[in-house]
């Protein structure tokens, strides 16, 4: 049956989301115990290399869909001479599945690690894949992912991809990190030196960025990217102090969590972003303009028009960073 097929037949079949989000929640299937009805396989992506050890799967869309079976950020991951360590799985058992297809277009190394990056589903739902593979291997997170899904994130996001994707997900279970990283951690993985940091509230409390020492390479997660994405769980004085300590390391090139990678230039395009949408939302702030006074006279500054004006998710998202803003400089009024 092809992959469409499949998904009327789920459709038919379940008709609400709901009952989807049930049956994939309750349930967790992992080796041998397959899902009877599930999602779609993904179409394979191919592997971009950043340097020797360093390779990530580019997501060409800002948002999920259909249309992309909710692919729409970036996983990597890091070959190293003992295992292949895995920076983030995607949004669903099949995206995780279609990772690990790719990693063996590039080595026959087993995956050993898992590190996510943060607790926005689309960057862990794909934790079922690789435990499903290995019951055994390592993953990691700061300790607010792993409480974030213990109280009802899993759920939430599965819930969330389901909707957004028309299904395509079903057979996912949230499959949570069980190792903790604080961040300052210096794990060496057979050849391949790894860096741990974790700036505090950035794009939300428990970002980790990897650093891989002997290529000089960061996965940043989504502490940075050239995008208008969620900001509701982040800071804007934490992102600018976050891209000061990026630009400290010792690093050539940043893969970000969304988008191509890129050298400095990232870190200060996100930078002047946030430093525009913060301070200029300040001083609208403070002459009495309300948020959405305050959109339009942002849409007028020289960055804004000849850069972020590009960036995916712009008009649509702009005016909820404003309120995210307002909200930021009032807490700190005080």
């Amino acid at each position: 049956m092809s992959s469409m097929g499949r998904r009327d037949l789920f459709k038919r079949a379940f008709g609400l989301t709901a009952g989807l989000v049930g049956m994939s929640a309750l349930k967790p299937l992992y080796a041998s115990d397959e899902m009877i009805i599930r999602g779609p396989d993904v179409p394979d992506v191919p592997v971009t290399k950043v340097s020797d050890r360093c390779y990530y799967l580019l997501a060409q869309d800002p948002e999920p869909s259909p249309q992309n079976f909710g692919f729409f950020s970036n996983p990597g991951f890091i070959v190293t001479s003992e295992g292949v360590v895995v920076i983030d799985t995607g949004g669903s058992v099949q995206i995780g599945e279609m990772i690990l297809r790719q990693i063996k277009t590039v080595t026959d190394k087993p995956v050993i690690k898992v590190i996510n990056t943060h607790f926005h589903g689309d960057h862990w739902l794909g934790n079922h894949a690789f435990v499903k593979a290995n019951p055994d291997v390592e993953i990691y997170s700061h300790q607010e992912v792993i409480d974030q899904i213990k109280n009802g994130s899993g759920e939430f996001w599965i819930g969330f991809m389901q909707r957004n994707t028309d299904n395509a997900i079903s057979g996912t279970v949230a499959t949570s990190p069980t190792k903790v990283l604080k961040g300052g951690e210096v794990m060496k993985v057979g050849d391949t030196t790894l860096k741990i940091h974790h700036f505090g509230r950035v794009h939300t409390v428990a970002d980790l960025a990897v650093e891989v020492v002997e290529d000089q390479t960061v996965y940043s997660g989504d502490m940075m990217m050239r995008r208008i994405a969620n900001m509701a769980d982040g800071s804007y004085l934490g992102s600018i102090d976050a891209m000061d300590q990026l630009a400290a390391l010792p690093a050539k090139q940043f893969i970000p969590g969304h988008g191509k990678h890129d050298g400095q230039k990232l870190i200060t395009d996100f930078k002047t972003f946030c430093e525009v949408v913060y301070n200029k939302t300040g001083e609208y702030y403070d002459e009495g303009m309300s948020d959405f006074e305050i959109k339009p006279k942002l849409m007028e500054e020289p960055f804004m028009k000849d850069t972020a004006s590009q960036w995916p998710g712009y008009e649509s998202t702009l005016g909820k960073y404003v309120v995210v803003a307002v909200q930021e400089y009032e807490k700190n009024m005080f």
